[in-house]
């Protein structure tokens, strides 16, 4: 009986040593990105797993998919070229720079800055290959 509860003790604390950078905590993937302040493991999910149905906020989940890689870029520190992707952008989902600006890219990239651990090795290296992509208008599309 001790044995048992001295073995269900140790693998209880090591637990959390265990996880990885995908632990979503509890959240089930749905309704977390219209909470009045998104946590952090909600905007990850939807970063990794796509910005879909109501979580897309009424727009085109590859537009938020383009703004999250763009926001990560300059969040994480990756050089991408503004103007390019502002153009590309304007030309591929018709909005207008203000939007594109504010409701898109600044809405992620404030959302990745409140996140300390967001920007790690493998979404560094992942945005930076997709920077040329975005810069040249080639945007990923992922979603149906």
């Amino acid at each position: 009986m001790k044995t048992t509860l001295i073995v269900t003790a140790i693998a209880a604390l090591s637990f959390p040593l265990l996880t990885n950078a995908a632990d979503y905590g509890n959240y089930k993937g749905s309704g977390g990105m219209s909470a009045y302040a998104i946590k952090a493991n909600v905007y990850e999910y939807h970063y990794d797993n796509g910005f879909t149905g109501g979580d897309a906020m009424g727009w085109d989940p590859n537009l938020q998919f383009a703004w999250s890689r763009i926001a990560a870029a300059s969040a994480c520190g990756v050089t991408v070229d503004r103007a390019k992707v502002m153009a590309a952008l304007q030309a591929e989902y018709d909005q207008d720079p203000m939007t594109q600006e504010i409701v898109g890219i600044g809405f992620h990239e404030a959302q990745i800055k409140a996140n300390k651990q967001f920007c790690t090795a493998e979404r560094v290296a992942a945005v930076t290959q997709r920077v040329p992509s975005l810069e040249d208008g080639s945007f990923e599309k992922p979603f149906k």
